[in-house]
């Protein structure tokens, strides 16, 4: 006689085997491969749900039991991952997901192939493709077929390389929405055959090409644009009237490229702005150190600030004894409601210059200015005076984040707290807040994507 254990837990076993198929693959679907293989061991009707249900499939989850004697575990995953995806006998629904790092070496490119365009063929809608950056030459070559994929969604690269030969528009990634790009190469014609067929691309990531000598993106449907690290020296941004997000990363400070934003008519989000860009182009405002070390004067015409004005997240990257610069950036963009600030380390002695800010109590961003956050902050005195100023003269500020570098102590907080006037705060709503900058709390874990050395340690509030 049963247990009465065993007779409910083949009761439940019983109640979820009656579930419709559609219901059954929902469920598989949303278990790591080999966990949902394992379920084709209840019973045949199970190995039918297997078999046919969407399957989600990371190379790197594949591993041989540990019962199991495989002195090559890298080369039985692979050899796994071959006869799910090829063999009818282990898999015949959709593959939703293909995550591949393993077949990440020349010798193991050919083989990559064939699983690549049979998933590619069975409603692929994810596709992350990971491989050792080797000399252009020798990076896997992307087959014809993947680029004609009508499923795809989601397509990351690390490694790659386009081929020169490129089916004509509109063939290629028809229904592509976002698009991540990693040492891949590609040449210019490439890029910009890629870019206007991808007519549904909302979102791009791209670091590091080496082949291009200039990067040109146009794209009507694009709303998100991450560049970082790029070897090219110039980047031009144009006919992007749905861009809602630009994204620069270290390529701001260590290749001081060019960068010229034509038209982003729709343009919230843009960091980080540092001292050091060859130049910076936004509309027909030019932001260009080559000039000066300070950002000069900005003629605040109606065709000059329609972009700047729709500006609604600022992150500056910079040191805060600049002079000018930082009132005559922030004038730039009056409609301003969140600044973050990531702090570096000035390499001279503060001249202090309290004028600077006495004289700037106009600035229009102040009635709109409700989130500020500085990165590195550590209590001297061009961090007391920009602070001072905001909290002062702020009137919509409602939260300041202070992640600061120094140890925090209570009495470290009272000083800092009546060097920065709190009291003659001009909102009444504000908010100052202290925490370490090892702190994982706040909202500039948004621009993580590409700071992982400045901000690895920050999450979202």
């Amino acid at each position: 006689m049963s247990s009465p254990k065993r007779s409910k837990a083949t009761e439940a076993a019983d109640f979820i085997s009656a579930l419709p198929d559609e219901i059954l693959h929902s469920i598989l679907s949303l278990l790591p491969a080999k966990d949902a293989a394992c379920t084709s061991v209840l019973s045949s009707h199970w190995r039918h749900v297997w078999k046919e249900a969407p399957l989600n499939l990371d190379d790197a989850s594949i591993e041989p039991d540990q019962v199991t004697l495989v002195f090559n575990k890298l080369e039985w995953s692979r050899k796994a991952v071959s006869k799910i995806i090829l063999d009818s006998h282990h898999h015949q629904g959709p593959i939703e997901a293909l995550r591949l790092s393993r077949f990440n070496r020349p010798p193991l490119h050919p083989a990559m192939d064939p699983i690549v365009q049979s998933a590619a063929k069975r409603g692929l809608r994810e596709l992350t493709l990971s491989s050792e950056i080797h000399p252009c030459q020798n990076r896997y070559r992307l087959p014809l077929p993947l680029l004609r994929c009508k499923s795809l969604h989601y397509l990351s690269l690390c490694g790659c390389q386009f081929s020169r030969v490129m089916p004509m528009p509109p063939s290629v990634f028809p229904n592509l929405k976002e698009l991540r790009l990693t040492a891949v190469t590609l040449h210019n014609d490439s890029l910009q055959l890629l870019l206007s067929s991808c007519r549904s691309l909302q979102t791009l990531h791209f670091c590091t090409f080496e082949a291009l000598h200039l990067i040109s993106i146009s794209s009507p449907s694009l709303r998100k644009l991450v560049w970082n690290h790029s070897m090219a020296p110039e980047l031009i941004i144009k006919d992007v009237p749905n861009l809602e997000s630009l994204m620069l990363g270290e390529c701001a400070t260590s290749f001081c490229p060019v960068v010229k934003v034509l038209d982003a008519p729709k343009l919230q989000q843009l960091g980080f702005i540092c001292a050091y860009f060859g130049a910076l182009q936004l509309g027909r405002t030019v932001f260009d150190s080559q000039i000066e070390p300070s950002i000069p004067k900005i003629e605040a015409s109606p065709c000059r600030m329609k972009m700047l004005s729709s500006v609604k997240t600022l992150a500056i990257k910079m040191e805060l004894d600049f002079d000018d610069t930082i009132p005559d950036l922030l004038s730039c963009f009056p409609c301003l409601e969140t600044l973050d600030i990531l702090k570096e380390e000035s390499s001279d002695e503060y001249d202090s210059d309290s004028d600077i800010w006495d004289e700037k109590d106009s600035l229009s961003c102040l009635d709109h200015l409700k989130t500020v956050t500085m990165k590195g902050f550590c209590g001297d005195q061009s961090d007391v005076e920009l602070l001072r100023f905001l909290v002062v003269c702020g009137k919509a500020l409602r939260r300041i984040t202070l992640l600061c570098s120094e140890s925090i102590t209570e009495k470290f907080v009272e000083i800092k707290r009546q060097e920065l006037c709190i009291e003659k705060r001009a909102s009444s709503d504000l908010e100052l807040i202290f925490l370490s900058d090892t702190e994982s709390n706040n909202h500039l874990w948004a621009w993580n994507e590409f700071h992982h050395s400045s901000l690895h340690s920050m999450m979202e509030s």
